[in-house]
């Protein structure tokens, strides 16, 4: 576990909690310190697996690359979160 803390940590996907007083923010945003390389290698790797592409040239049908990664990525803009 102290592993996938330290990862997280190193990629600066990690949430920021801000807080002051009785106040909790209800949007947290990633607190960006960490390797702005690895979190650029991972937003790609996402955009090319949430990405449509045809089958084959010769039909229209249009199918993602990633159908988990894009299941998943519907239900969270379902839910309200913001385009990647």
């Amino acid at each position: 576990m102290s592993d996938a803390k330290k990862l997280v940590a190193f990629a600066g996907v990690d949430p920021s909690v801000y807080s002051s007083g009785k106040f909790t923010a209800s949007v947290n945003r990633i607190t960006q310190s960490g390797s702005y390389r690895l979190r650029h290698a991972l937003y790609m790797a996402v955009q090319n697996g949430i990405r449509d592409s045809r089958k084959k040239q010769t039909t229209d049908e249009i199918i993602a690359r990633n159908k988990r990664l894009r299941e998943f990525y519907d239900k969270k803009r379902e839910e309200g979160k913001p385009k990647a």
